[in-house]
């Protein structure tokens, strides 16, 4: 495929949804919607003392990062829409990687085409991911490495038919197109069909049943994919419910290899009034860079305390990865991190993160242990200036025991952010 298609084909998300706001904000009086735009800039400094993640031969490294941006919303009666973009330019003293850019875009539009029943929903992504899908990006400490941009953009009409009572029918197609820049990433087109039926029994309590039919093509593979599932959800409680969702996934891919597996989605959240806590367990299929399809197993519970001018949380998460065409797992996440946030003084808040984590190795250089550490202090001044001083440690171990090997990565950013 030539970089030009690719180029016109990732645009495709983009150039509908800019044209879709440009006729509906020009359709509707403005005394008829309610509009929100917000741009702002941030500059920061940041030094690192082990740019390229090495265990010898560290590198230190000066960048310097601009991030201009601004979010959008837009509220009518047929169209309501959030955006938010934000360009970075990156800078590197020592030269240690030539000046980079990046972009972060999030789009996300609903049209009311007939008033009530046919909507149109259109939605686009494009941000820096990780190739590996068991790594969080989040908790990952260069720029740069092991990393690509993602396009995912999403068109879906659909229909919401309201029967007797209180149940409603949604049916609809979406058009998915997912793009990868600069990687091994796979490229790859969603046509899918779906049905999902909501009960309303009580206040309370709703049951939910549904099929959907995709077809997925890609230039490594192509496959008809069936979901069926039905389920629920029961709020016993202020604050505090319980749900439940389980289906069957069956694959048929066109050179003949059949796969079906069992899917579920369940979890609880319970108010304890001193605290929060939140259970889950999914088994569903995840947007992996690398692979047509995946399936993740996971596990994650948490528990959030709100203090009178803070938080405090601990979480713990286990997931694992399968191939569903050769129904491997191939990649396991175990992670633990405990989160707070104390304002110390009017607009003066300090933050501390320390999160550890157990990755399965693919290759001998894989690094199965990681521990993240990070403190921060923020002050807020007038007109909306924020100025933030952060500090992260990084360490990757072959073992428990021993810092043979380990890679360290220490890096303090200082940042002025201005929102207008």
């Amino acid at each position: 495929m030539s970089s030009i298609r690719t180029d016109r084909i990732s645009c495709l998300g983009m150039s509908i949804l800019l044209s879709s706001a440009a006729v509906l904000c020009s359709s509707v009086p403005v005394s008829a919607a309610d509009k929100s735009f917000k741009p702002f800039v941030s500059v920061s400094e940041e030094v690192t003392d082990n740019i390229y993640e090495q265990p010898t031969g560290k590198r230190t490294e000066y960048t310097t990062r601009l991030r201009p941006g601004a979010t959008f919303s837009y509220l009518s009666p047929l169209w309501t829409w959030d955006a938010a973009y934000t360009f970075e330019f990156r800078n590197y003293a020592r030269n240690s990687r030539g000046n980079d850019y990046s972009h972060e875009a999030a789009l996300k539009g609903n049209i009311a085409l007939v008033d009530k029943f046919l909507f149109l929903d259109l939605s686009e992504t494009y941000h820096r991911v990780t190739l590996d899908v068991s790594r969080n990006s989040a908790t990952e400490s260069s720029l740069f490495l092991n990393q690509t941009d993602q396009n995912i953009a999403t068109i879906s009409p659909y229909m919401l038919w309201r029967l007797r009572g209180d149940s409603t029918l949604k049916t609809g197609y979406s058009f998915t197109d997912t793009r990868y820049w600069d990687s091994l990433g796979i490229d790859k087109q969603e046509h899918r069909g779906f049905a999902d039926l909501n009960h309303k029994v009580t206040a309370r309590f709703s049951l939910t049943s549904g099929y959907m039919f995709t077809r997925l093509e890609s230039l490594s593979t192509r496959f008809n994919q069936h979901d069926v599932y039905g389920g629920f959800k029961y709020e016993y409680a202020d604050k505090s419910f319980v749900f439940g969702q389980i289906g069957n996934t069956w694959q048929q891919f066109d050179f003949g290899h059949n796969v079906n597996y069992l899917f579920w989605n369940a979890g609880l959240t319970h108010d304890f009034r001193f605290a929060v806590a939140t259970l889950e367990t999914k088994v569903a299929t995840t947007e992996d860079p690398l692979a047509v399809s995946t399936k993740e197993t996971s596990y994650s519970g948490k528990l959030e305390r709100e203090l009178k001018r803070g938080l405090i949380g601990l979480s713990a998460s286990y997931s694992e990865y399968a191939n569903t065409i050769t129904n491997l797992t191939d990649r396991r996440r175990l992670g633990f991190s405990a989160t707070g946030r104390y304002e110390i003084m009017q607009d003066v808040t300090v933050n501390l993160g320390a999160t550890g984590e157990r990755f399965s190795r693919t290759i001998a250089t894989d690094y199965p242990y990681r521990f993240t550490g990070v403190a921060g202090l923020s002050h807020t001044l007038k007109n909306e200036l924020t100025v933030s001083l952060t500090y992260t440690y990084v360490i990757n171990m072959y073992a428990l025991d021993t810092t043979v090997g380990a890679n360290q990565i220490n890096k303090a950013v200082v940042e002025v952010k201005k929102a207008f």
